[in-house]
């Protein structure tokens, strides 16, 4: 019997979901679950698609090198300007390594160049505070694995309490899976459409935005956001909410009220197809339920951010059953504004597991690499100055009575990615690695207490905080790194 199976993975997401409303509150309890809920009756079911790992993206290739070549990316893009270290910055008990004593498996491998990029998101990390210094992003892409803002909150909360910052960031405006950040409710006319997964085509254009899913709401619609009281402190925290709008062809109202916060009304102006525009209102920063209420014909709202105008902005965006080799078939122009809007210092892409249950030979593995190299190169074509981080997929079991504890070409598709991404101007860090290396999986499981699904694919809630936990000791690895360096040429 294969423990991968839907069904055995739905019973084991249903016992989490349970116990996950079960938990008794507790501030800072780090509690992420693989939940699989009944799909809103307007969303489309996200399965896997094999035009993922088919598609053919030549075309698009060319429009890159031609980008490239218009911003002449250089090789270093760190600015050389006095760097002043902020001091006395919170710090968690495990950050204590450099990326000399940390260990070959848990850095951060790439060029010169792109850790040179990695740098100079430190140098930008330490201007927070300033008058001008707005706040940083950090995109956090992925597939199921990182659902219900698993991993992406734990280094959330952490980056937040040292750089400032507060909100769990960019959330769908209606959600289909339940997420340990927000909690929330769609009431009206609304369908969710997605570049992933089952990829309904009557919505007739590919500008997405940059979570490659947007809601369309045809006449009126309520969106009502709660914390979740078992999230981090951080989360809690909404000092703004921002609003960000695809086509709005007729124009809308938007209106805006909270326990805390006064009703504004704003009105929403047309815009066309491939236009992409937001709003913001300032919000009290305290504990309330957000009531949005949207009113207009085929009003496309492709995201909404809560959190505040400064610190760190870490965006948890999950793709169930993507292979990661969509973002150059979104809107290029569209995409690139979304993106653009704000200050993006890092993008994070955690993929690969979805590819290897099709995979069976070298070849094909090697072909999957190229085309997510691609990717990498897409993206930093319309982010030069951002640093990549790609997370290599984690080991997967294909069977508990198997002797293939490990998916045969697994190790092929890390190797593929990782040549790709470090090609591509990219940092890599080997997820499987990290854990142990192939099989690893099957022992997570086993662990007392257990730390993977029986599925052999997903972790568990502790498995979930301990990858988060590890790759942000990585991420503090470097910057400590980093700090030494600077302060040994400041002597």
């Amino acid at each position: 019997m294969k423990f991968h199976e839907p069904v055995i993975t739905a019973f084991f997401l249903l016992l989490l979901v349970s116990t996950l409303y079960l938990v008794p509150w507790a501030e800072n309890l780090t509690v992420f679950s693989e939940v699989q809920t009944e799909p809103n009756k307007n969303a489309e079911l996200e399965i896997p698609g094999w035009a993922d790992f088919t598609l053919d993206i030549q075309e698009v290739d060319l429009e890159i090198e031609d980008y490239l070549e218009e911003v002449e990316v250089e090789r270093s893009m760190v600015e050389k300007r006095t760097t002043h270290l902020r001091h006395n910055l919170w710090t968690p008990e495990f950050d204590t390594c450099t990326v000399e004593n940390i260990g070959e498996s848990m850095r951060f491998h790439g060029s010169d160049d792109a850790i040179s990029r990695l740098h100079n998101l430190f140098i930008n990390l330490n201007e927070i505070g300033s008058d001008e210094r707005e706040a940083i992003h950090v995109f956090h892409f992925g597939d199921s694995q990182i659902e219900c803002d698993r991993i992406t909150g734990r280094i959330r909360s952490s980056w937040q309490k040292t750089w400032g910052g507060s909100g769990p960031g960019l959330i769908p405006a209606t959600q289909p899976v339940p997420s340990l950040s927000v909690r929330q409710e769609t009431e009206g006319d609304v369908t969710r459409f997605t570049r992933f997964g089952r990829v309904d085509t009557t919505l007739g254009h590919t500008c997405y935005g940059g979570m490659a899913s947007l809601a369309v709401i045809k006449d009126s619609a309520r969106i009502i956001l709660m914390a979740h009281p078992m999230g981090f402190h951080k989360n809690k925290i909404w000092e703004e909410v921002e609003i960000l709008f695809g086509a709005v062809p007729m124009g809308g109202t938007l209106k805006i009220y909270g326990q805390a916060t006064d009703t504004t009304i704003t009105d929403i102006p047309p815009s066309s197809e491939g236009k992409h525009s937001s709003v913001t209102t300032k919000l009290k920063g305290e504990l309330e339920d957000l009531v949005i209420g949207i009113e207009g014909y085929h009003v496309e709202i492709t995201g909404i951010r809560i959190g505040s105008p400064d610190g760190v902005q870490v965006h948890n965006i999950p793709m169930r059953g993507s292979s990661g080799t969509l973002f150059s078939r979104l809107h290029k122009k569209h995409f690139k504004a979304y993106m653009q809007n704000w200050d993006v210092g890092m993008v994070i892409l955690q993929y690969g597991g979805n590819a290897a249950p099709y995979i069976s030979d070298a070849t094909s593995a090697e072909r999957y690499g190229k085309r997510f190299g691609r990717q990498v190169k897409y993206i930093r074509s319309i982010l030069p100055e951002a640093a990549v981080l790609v997370i290599g997929p984690s080991d997967m079991g294909q069977t508990l009575d198997s002797t293939n504890l490990s998916y045969p070409m697994l190790g092929n598709i890390r190797a593929s990615i990782r040549d790709a991404t470090i090609k591509e101007g990219g940092l890599f860090w080997d997820l499987s690695d990290v854990m142990g290396g192939p099989g690893t999986m099957e022992a997570w499981a086993s662990a007392q207490p257990q730390l993977a699904a029986p599925d052999l694919v997903h972790f568990t809630p502790k498995g979930a905080r301990k990858i988060g936990q590890e790759l942000d000791r990585a991420f503090r690895a470097e910057y400590r790194t980093w700090v030494d360096e600077i302060r040994e040429n400041n002597k």
